[in-house]
């Protein structure tokens, strides 16, 4: 049995248009599903908890953006009863970027009807203060959930979307969060023993997936099958030198610049003098001063081809 979680609003409003297309298809072919549309922030997440639990085993497909999948991927309560699918709509896709998933709705949706491979994706898990947010991609604290945060509210954005221009809402917001960008102190522990502390960081991230920010290639052996989160830390380095660095993170040529760091650890803590903007997938998840990061112990499966 299929079961699609749809948000219509992904792909700047076009995501019913997209999944009428999809429908067609599936009543074409005399499919067993059932489709539930998100009406809200949260609904997604509400949903998914509500079929891993109650219907499965399933396939569960999110259709959406990477906060839809994002939020499926939080409400699955028991990851060895669901196989997971995703049918990407949004302007970044990194999920479906760093999977090597079908782009095009309607290949994705054929790959899902008649599969030829499966993946194993450890699934991590950001905790702070008593709260937990699961991720597929990345969790990062500082500069790069900054620009989550303010393109996540951006007007600019839709109005790119529609002209298929998407991109450039993180480029042009990532260009103005650098103008205000202020470093902070930073303290990182890696598995519970490796001490870190550095006295200007502008962002430190957990990339499950090689990249994110619609692109970016921050941790080019980043690998969401293995027992590893890849580390990135920013430090030390001029605005000036950071604007140098981004387009060569599009190609994972930033790790050759001083001040950029890359480790590899199974869990990570990170503690910061003051608040700073916390993202899991691109989605926010608050300002924080301590962040823990982890991965799951069992694996997701997902269909990828």
């Amino acid at each position: 049995m299929y079961y699609f979680i749809v948000n219509p609003k992904s792909s700047s409003g076009k995501g019913r248009e997209i999944w009428d297309t999809l429908e067609h298809r599936l009543t074409s072919v005399k499919c067993d599903y059932r489709v539930l549309f998100t009406r809200e922030k949260g609904h997604a997440t509400r949903l998914a908890k509500y079929i891993s639990t109650e219907k499965s085993p399933c396939v569960l497909v999110a259709v959406g953006g990477d906060g839809t999948a994002n939020e499926v991927i939080c409400g699955i309560e028991d990851y060895s009863k669901v196989v997971f699918a995703y049918i990407p709509t949004g302007s970044s896709n990194d999920l479906a970027r760093g999977l090597n998933l079908e782009k095009d709705p309607a290949k994705a949706l054929e790959a899902i009807l008649h599969p030829s491979s499966y993946h194993s994706l450890r699934i991590g898990v950001s905790t702070s203060e008593g709260e937990r947010r699961n991720f597929a991609v990345s969790s990062g604290i500082g500069y790069d959930a900054a620009i989550c945060h303010e393109a996540l509210n951006s007007p600019i954005k839709d109005f790119l979307n529609k002209l298929k221009l998407g991109k450039l809402t993180y480029t042009g917001i990532a260009l103005r969060q650098l103008l205000l960008l202020k470093a902070s102190p930073m303290d990182i522990i890696l598995d519970g023993e490796k001490k870190l502390h550095y006295p200007k960081v502008y962002f430190t991230a957990a990339m499950n997936l090689k990249y994110e920010g619609g692109g970016f290639m921050f941790c080019p052996e980043a690998d969401s099958s293995d027992e590893w989160l890849d580390i990135i830390v920013v430090e030390k380095m001029s605005k000036l030198k950071v604007l140098m660095a981004l387009p060569t993170a599009y190609y994972g040529k930033h790790t050759h610049f001083k001040g950029i760091h890359i480790f590899r650890c199974r869990r990570m803590s990170v503690r910061t003098d003051r608040s700073l903007a916390v993202h899991t997938d691109g989605e926010s998840f608050g300002c924080r001063d301590s962040l823990d990061i982890s991965l799951e112990a069992i694996p997701l499966k997902v269909i990828t081809g």
